[in-house]
């Protein structure tokens, strides 16, 4: 049996024009670094989470009904294979449905199996599924500067978002921790070599042991313990 390529579908009380105008808006629900145009056909446009970039080629445009983006180049720190992506396809298909508008998006390509499939398939859940439905229907999207990424303890998994050490010191809250990343596996981190309090102002990237740190929220999620103190026992 053919293998099935990554597919998210949306539905949201917009027009198909609202919708064509949100897919294009990437810096709104994807990428905060985004060079490029991304709203008409032959457009070309490149996103950046730190070192890892990818650059999509507007191939296939009809206003409110469908948009095809092809990776013509790109670099995922992440894996093994750096150009995993490249040639495949993102495809959006906008329809009516009822009184809404129906969004399926489709990364041809992108299939159960390759490295990068299973980290992608969430990453892509978010930023579908919550980041553009949210630009759609509350006008504000949730776009990334790094790569969103898990830890886990003997309790549970953590979200965070990795940045490469090579980068600025991101503009987080200082009740964040920093993870001194020492080893990943795609877009989990599995082991590290240290934990801190992290402070916009003073932290240095390039201090670090590691070619990338981790940063995430130091919240008590299980009773009174906080996400630092929980995995230092790890």
């Amino acid at each position: 049996m053919e293998k099935q390529s990554y597919t998210a579908v949306i539905t949201a009380p917009v027009t198909t024009k609202e919708a064509q105008e949100a897919i294009g808006n990437v810096a709104g629900w994807w990428a905060q670094n985004v060079t490029g145009s991304s709203q008409n056909l032959n457009d070309v446009f490149t996103t950046y989470f730190g070192e890892t970039f990818g650059t999509f080629k507007i191939v296939e445009f009809e206003p409110g009904k469908k948009i095809v983006w092809l990776t013509t180049d790109c670099y995922l720190d992440l894996l093994k294979d750096k150009k995993e992506w490249l040639g495949t396809k993102i495809v959006w298909e906008i329809s009516t449905v009822d009184n809404s508008t129906q969004i399926r998006m489709t990364h041809v390509g992108l299939v159960p199996g390759i490295e990068c499939y299973n980290d992608c398939e969430k990453g892509w859940d978010f930023f579908i599924k919550e980041s553009l439905l949210n630009l759609l229907i509350g006008d504000r999207g949730l776009p990334a500067t790094g790569i969103r990424a898990t830890i886990t303890s003997s309790k549970g998994a953590y979200r965070g978002t990795l940045f490469s050490k090579t980068g600025p010191a991101p503009d987080f809250p200082n009740s964040y921790i920093a993870v001194d990343v020492k080893e990943t596996d795609v877009e989990h981190v599995v082991d590290f070599y240290s934990i801190s309090q992290y402070d916009s102002e003073t932290f240095d990237p390039k201090m670090i042991k590691g070619s990338h740190f981790m940063l995430l929220e130091n919240t008590p999620l299980f009773g009174n313990i906080t996400a630092m103190d929980d995995l230092l026992k790890r």
